[in-house]
């Protein structure tokens, strides 16, 4: 299982390399972990562990520890609550091997999005935050293995997004992440995500991290659970 843990939190960890980097902020990475140099944005970790045998300090000497600090901590294995962190999120990594049947995908057809004002519909019906357009901007479209993903009303390309997912591809795996539904029906959605994602992710398997009932609808949908992971906040 730790072969394939390590390849979604590099996945994942590479995902808010690219979103940290449109915002300016300096990253590195190496085998121990994902780190920025200063805050990144809200909803986006300041480091991503990507061993098994990382310590908290190898990772709280790379990043700015003041509050607000935040630690993806990719296999559940630091305590951080000695240097005032708290566990404010247990998940589970998920993983979607391409032999696995999917659900036929519901009308309207998925589409890929690739203009700026397709992406802003997009973030406003992911977040009901005002904000939420200057977290994921527009020159993510431009990131490679990057895409956008929403289902729409109709089959109109003007009617409203009314559901949506992020997929990133990096070399053996593609991550499907931000899986959103206006209908509130998850399982449904990360099943249709699934589907769409796979017409970009070009045969790899799809690898993820949810929490709470998204756990339980990417499970429906058809992927394995492959180990726990906790967010730390400061």
């Amino acid at each position: 299982m730790t072969d394939r843990i390590l390849l979604a939190a590099r996945n994942n960890a590479l995902w808010c390399d690219a979103v940290a980097r449109s915002h300016g902020v300096v990253c590195t990475t190496d085998s121990v972990a994902w780190t920025a140099s200063t805050r990144t944005p809200p909803y986006y970790p300041d480091a991503v562990t990507l061993s098994p045998e990382a310590g908290e300090y190898d990772v709280l000497a790379r990043v700015d520890d003041s509050d607000g600090c935040s630690v993806k901590d990719s296999w559940s294995r630091l305590d951080l609550s000695t240097e005032d962190f708290a566990r404010i999120v247990v998940g589970e990594w998920v993983w979607l091997d391409p032999s696995v049947p999917l659900a036929p995908a519901p009308a309207p057809t998925w589409q890929r999005l690739t203009t700026p004002h397709e992406m802003a519909a997009w973030v406003r019906a992911w977040a009901s935050d005002p904000d939420a357009e200057a977290i994921l901007r527009p020159s993510l479209l431009e990131e490679p293995g990057v895409a956008f993903l929403a289902q729409r009303a109709t089959e109109d390309p003007q009617s409203p997004v009314v559901a949506g997912a992020i997929v990133n591809v990096t070399a053996e795996v593609a991550g499907l992440g931000n899986v959103f539904t206006l209908d509130g029906d998850v399982e449904r959605a990360w099943s249709a995500a699934a589907a769409a994602a796979r017409d970009v992710a070009d045969g790899l398997p799809l690898v993820g991290w949810e929490a709470g009932a998204s756990v339980a609808a990417a499970v429906a949908a058809g992927c394995e659970r492959i180990g726990p992971l906790s967010v730390w906040l400061k």
